[in-house]
């Protein structure tokens, strides 16, 4: 089958769409497909996959790239793996001829940023909404319009929100994002003593992804843990909210308890990763969150909050804790909980094993196959 992949992502973000559109693209390669991928840089090997440039941000000039691409490579299925609501109403009548089908990680006002009273929590969503409005009534026309034939979304959380904005329940797909497990070279399912304890988040640094959370939690933590460090891995989003979160540690005198690792390469991040304690994921907001599957594989003890896939990936787990976004509390008690507990030496093994059932990787690519082929 020729599959043209299309996204308005630049391939330059880490993580996110892009490292879902590569691991896609070689896993249909593998499997026999012709890919084609548009975008603005090509996010995998010329041999995995044809790139097409298009402009991104969009503009005008996304009708006559794709129509471009389109007559080039003649695709029997376009997979739009990421597209603004602007971007799918101008591509709807250009795709109406071809079979098609959309990815919504997210739609608006979630996972958007606001630059404004991050210390008011409410009011922060409140006047972000109000800001988003727009955009979230424009996605509203788009999913009640029947423009797109086939919504493709990653998690319960992000279904439910579709639905809620106006797609029929039976044009949603939902294709979980693949586990991907690591080489077991660490015995860390030990308790950290001495009073140590190193906390690791990886996430874009903005309001949506909570670290402030972690940051009102960590009084309550140092007290029983007086060599506590909290590890912020992930680029900077909104540099209003990096502002904040340290004015907010100084407050709390615990600003040397935090370290900021900005764009930290692959194998850093990995290794910051096999020396946590604890990995905490604190989002408000997460359409599937690949960061905590790729913490999973790595970290014995993880926290996380009831969004995206997190609680799906968590259940039957010894070593994980779930708690409600945006409540600190209940983050504090959840790693002061975890950390007293022992962990048998196969846990880590009996985690990959599940998920990798759970979140299995052929079945990921299986299921973008059998949309494809309908």
């Amino acid at each position: 089958m020729r599959i043209l992949i299309l996204s308005d992502v630049s391939g330059f973000m880490p993580g996110g769409v892009p490292a879902e559109t590569r691991e896609l693209i070689a896993g249909l390669a593998r499997r026999g497909h012709e890919v084609a991928f548009a975008g603005d840089v090509p996010v995998t090997a010329a041999e995995l996959a044809r790139h097409f440039p298009i402009t991104i941000p969009i503009d005008r000039s996304l009708r006559r790239q794709v129509a471009a691409t389109l007559a080039d490579f003649k695709p029997d299925f376009v997979h739009v793996i990421c597209m603004s609501s602007r971007g799918v109403l101008i591509l709807a009548p250009l795709l109406r001829p071809h079979r098609w089908a959309l990815t919504v990680h997210s739609v608006s006002p979630h996972e958007r940023k606001f630059k404004l009273f991050h210390r008011y929590e409410h009011l922060h969503y409140a006047l972000r909404s109000l800001r988003c409005l727009p955009n979230s009534l424009a996605w509203r026309w788009v999913l009640k319009s029947g423009k797109v034939p086939r919504v493709i979304v990653h998690s319960d959380f992000v279904a439910q929100i579709v639905e809620r904005y106006g797609c029929p329940a039976d044009l949603i797909e939902l294709v979980p994002l693949p586990f991907l497990p690591r080489p077991l070279d660490r015995g860390s399912e030990a308790r950290p003593s001495n009073g140590e304890l190193q906390l690791t988040t990886v996430g874009g640094l903005a309001h949506t992804k909570g670290q402030h959370d972690v940051i009102k939690a960590l009084p309550d933590l140092v007290r029983r843990f007086p060599r506590l460090r909290y590890q912020l891995i992930g680029e900077i989003r909104d540099d209003s909210y990096v502002r904040w979160l340290k004015r907010l540690a100084i407050q709390l005198g615990v600003a040397d308890r935090l370290l900021f690792s900005v764009d930290l390469d692959e194998d850093a991040k990995v290794e910051a990763l096999r020396r946590a304690n604890v990995y905490v994921q604190p989002s408000h907001e997460e359409g599937f969150c690949l960061s905590y599957a790729e913490a999973a594989a790595l970290v014995p003890r993880l926290v996380g909050t009831r969004t995206g896939a997190i609680a799906a990936m968590s259940r039957d787990d010894r070593g994980a804790r779930i708690v409600p976004a945006r409540d600190p509390r209940a983050l504090a008690e959840a790693i002061g909980a975890l950390v007293a507990v022992d962990l048998p030496t196969d846990h880590m093994a009996d985690r990959a094993r599940r998920l990798s059932e759970r979140f299995s990787h052929e079945a990921y690519l299986r299921a973008h196959e059998a949309i494809y082929a309908r």
